[in-house]
């Protein structure tokens, strides 16, 4: 997604579902890039995103995020991260600036117009590893330049359980199963 965006260090990028798993990657890989970042989250994940690189916090819970995130960065911001689908990416358009660039791993709740009008590069992105981006992530993993955040880990008989929690959308970080022996 970042690759994609291709943003300048500087740049203000919010990013949609920046408290869920991948959202937390994407807030330390972001500010290794130097990107002023507006992570949207519920309140009680500000402090990890802010820990992990988020420059601001957006609560969804309170009010018009297109809003907020304005307020935060003191006009629209370059680009969006959508890293939940729904309406969601929606109530951020207006955020954005014109001429500005979203990067979506699911298709919007809009049509094309707004996106037209505004002069606005949408990205729809969709991960097909030739296995180099696994190889670099696990390097940083293993280095400890990228933290992983695992929320829960369930034993592999308690898949179901997983699920369940991945369903509610607030897991908080990554599931992991253990496999016996």
């Amino acid at each position: 997604m970042l690759s994609r965006l291709a943003l300048p260090p500087g740049s203000r990028l919010l990013v949609l579902g920046g408290s869920g798993g991948v959202g937390l990657f994407l807030l330390q890989l972001a500010a290794r890039g130097e990107l002023i970042t507006f992570a949207l989250g519920r309140p009680a994940m500000h402090e990890l995103m802010r820990a992990l690189g988020a420059s601001h916090c957006v609560d969804y819970t309170a009010g018009h995020v297109a809003e907020q995130a304005i307020e935060l960065a003191d006009g629209p911001v370059d680009a969006i991260a959508a890293l939940i689908g729904g309406p969601h990416l929606a109530g951020a358009f207006g955020a954005l600036r014109p001429g500005g660039q979203i990067a979506a791993i699911a298709t919007p709740d809009f049509g094309l117009d707004p996106l037209i009008d505004a002069n606005v590069t949408f990205h729809g992105i969709l991960i097909g590893d030739d296995g180099q981006r696994t190889r670099r992530l696990a390097a940083r993993l293993a280095d400890g330049s990228l933290r992983p955040v695992i929320s829960h880990e369930l034993p592999l008989a308690e898949a179901a359980q997983a699920h369940r929690i991945l369903e509610t959308g607030h897991p908080g970080g990554k599931i992991v199963l253990t496999v016996p022996g």
